[in-house]
């Protein structure tokens, strides 16, 4: 195996670039400024190399900067999406949260952040001795847990939040979360926690490894690896983050071989496909999905391969059968057997974490799993790259040009009830949102990142799992107002579907308002983003949904409250709501109210009815929501995303 490249000797070149070159061409000269700065961050560099991961030296692998000499176009469109900056070195052009030496508290442990130069560092209870209590070792009141200075080393995401690793006081390049949370939008230090579901007073104080967690899907050939002869962790990755290589395979032989212009012309000249690296879009739609799957899907290892040393290779290389290293899990519901039926049994939290309770997928990212129970896959040819792209796309979705819209069925479903005549088959104005398909056929029932997310289980609308399991369905999330009663009608009428038993309440109540007010989280999270996603306004009127909407301001789930909050915002008089979700239970209490206050001073609803709870003279049924409230399914919630 060729040797280890230092990452301070990978990034030498890239510091230069970034920090001494534009010096030098704004002065016109050569500037002793600009090259003190460079000097600066190669000696930043030099400094964490010996706590970061060893980078490179994987078997085959090379780096994403060998691709750019000869495919410049994707090379730059793949630096402008989130997937390259998924996990990078915390340099200073790298890192969004301010390390301005505030104090942020979390489950009762403070937390400094704060810079030395251009080094960012945090004042915190000793990372080893949390997770060795988190383990369940020995128990630690929390004044007893020794505090120490640690270099963040490493931060991952770049999209929505970011997050931060430290360095281990005692192990080599093992790497421990710094359990907070820098908010992009909001410009916020959160702690962990609250940026995810979790039950409140979660025991569980969010302490993980990237060496052993993150690394299989945030980093490009990663490998926990063990050294056989020390146990001693010897982590390896070709690259950090999502690079060119983890889509394409080790691209060392396709380097070699074109490195001759004349063999690159011939091979052009050829056509067809090219042996020597793997092109997706080349893949049958299995192969080429799995090539997404790798990270998108609910796996876990297979035993063979669990403790691979890294020395061995990457556990998977695109093209290659993704089931080969990883057992593949799907609800029992969408994939009876009698494995997994037994799976739900044994360990029914692993399900509820990560699909609803008939089989739906929840948890964002795992977007491969919801696919391949989906019949345009199972049936169809459905690939992940039949609408999205690394190279061809807005980075914020990674869409293919004009996939946006209806085009993105169409391009199968060519049918004129599809597509010309497509009010026969929506029911609904051809312009509306109701007419695009991927509205009823992928809505957005899957949690992650603070809101709803389009579920890739691509299905038609039903209340059957509504009915019996509470998941929330197409038509009520876009129809805020209406009951099941109300959907179980028309999907009759206008798609012959099975008549469900339906209990009084969702009879007579609002299916949106059930999950709102007496569902478990997951229900409540997404039907308070719904209550403020446009489409459902512009079907169901927001001039009800405040004090509904308010009374999750005081939720118990961190998560809930923002979403809900930041929903309420785009309602009539709400845009400049102030609201802090991490405030205290008196100021939670004193911010519902305000806004139930709020609601009131503005002219009267034009929406009113038993269904959401509104008598005609547009006052709230107050009574009927305390009995909602009281009824709530407070099971604890927990989504893997």
């Amino acid at each position: 195996m060729p040797p280890v490249p230092s990452v301070a000797l990978r990034l030498r070149g890239l510091a230069w670039l970034l920090l001494g070159l534009p010096v030098l061409a704004a002065a016109g000269v050569w500037s002793w400024a600009g090259l003190e700065q460079s000097r600066q961050a190669l000696r930043y560099v030099e400094k964490l190399e010996p706590d970061l991961p060893h980078v490179g030296g994987v078997s085959g692998h090379i780096s994403s900067d060998r691709c750019q000499a000869c495919h410049p176009h994707e090379h730059a469109s793949w630096r402008r999406t989130y997937h390259r900056t998924m996990t990078q070195v915390a340099l200073p052009e790298n890192v969004l949260g301010n390390f301005d030496n505030s104090t942020v508290l979390s489950d009762g442990l403070a937390y400094r952040v704060f810079k030395e130069g251009a080094e960012f560092w945090a004042e915190m209870p000793d990372p080893d001795v949390m997770m060795y209590v988190a383990q369940g070792g020995k128990k630690l009141a929390l004044k007893d847990i020794p505090r120490t200075r640690a270099r963040v080393v490493m931060a991952t995401g770049s999209h929505h939040y970011q997050t931060y690793w430290v360095a281990s006081p005692r192990y080599d390049r093992l790497l421990q979360t710094l359990p907070l949370v820098y908010l992009k939008s909001d410009r916020r230090w959160i702690p962990r926690a609250a940026a995810f579901m979790r039950p409140p007073g979660d025991a569980d104080r969010f302490i993980t490894q990237w060496n052993h967690h993150c690394i299989r899907c945030h980093s490009t050939a990663g490998n926990p690896g063990l050294d056989q002869k020390t146990g001693m962790l010897d982590t390896r990755v070709a690259e950090l983050g999502i690079a060119c290589e983890a889509c394409h395979g080790p691209a060392e032989e396709h380097v070699r071989r074109h490195q001759n212009p004349v063999h690159r012309y011939a091979q052009h000249f050829r056509g067809g496909p090219d042996p020597s690296i793997v092109n997706p879009a080349r893949l049958d739609h299995r192969r080429s999905s799995e090539v997404c799957g790798q990270c998108h899907g609910v796996f876990i290892f297979r035993d063979e391969f669990a403790l691979q040393s890294a020395s061995q290779g990457p556990l998977y290389q695109a093209g290659e059968d993704l089931h080969r290293a990883r057992y593949y899990i799907q609800h029992p519901a969408r994939e009876p057997s009698p494995v997994r039926a037994e799976e739900l049994q044994k360990n029914p939290d692993f399900f509820r974490e990560r699909w609803w309770d008939d089989g739906t997928i929840l948890a964002g990212g795992r977007e491969y799993t919801a696919l391949a129970v989906s019949g345009c896959y199972k049936r169809g040819k459905i690939s992940c790259l039949s609408c999205h792209s690394m190279h061809d796309s807005d980075p914020v979705d990674q869409l293919k040009t004009g996939m946006q819209g209806n085009a993105a069925c169409t391009q199968c479903h060519q049918e004129p009830k599809f597509t010309r005549d497509l009010a026969t088959h929506t029911f609904h104005a051809p312009a509306s949102p109701g007419s695009e398909c991927m509205n009823c056929h992928m809505p957005y029932s899957t949690y992650a990142l603070l809101g709803g997310i389009r579920s890739h289980q691509i299905e038609s609308p039903t209340i059957a799992g509504s009915a019996r399991y509470g998941t929330p369905n197409a038509c009520n999330l876009c129809h805020l107002d209406r009951t099941l009663a109300w959907t179980q009608q028309y999907l009759r009428e206008r798609y012959q579907q099975p008549t469900q038993t339906l209990s009084e309440a969702q009879q007579t109540v609002s299916a949106a308002v059930l999950w709102l007010l007496s569902g478990h989280a997951a229900q409540r999270v997404i039907a308070a983003w719904h209550a403020g996603w446009a489409p459902a306004q512009q079907a169901s009127g927001s001039d009800w949904l405040a004090p509904l909407q308010a009374r999750l301001l005081e939720d118990p789930y961190g998560v809930v409250r923002y979403v809900a909050a930041d929903a309420l915002r785009s309602m009539p008089g709400f845009k400049d709501f102030s609201y802090d979700f991490l405030a205290a239970p008196a100021e939670l209490k004193r911010s519902r109210e305000q806004a139930v206050q709020q609601w009131r001073e503005r002219p009267a609803p034009r929406h009113t009815g038993r269904a959401i709870l509104l008598q005609d003279d547009g006052r709230l049924m107050e009574s009927a929501v305390e009995e909602l409230l009281r009824q709530r399914d407070n099971r604890p919630v927990i989504i893997k995303e």
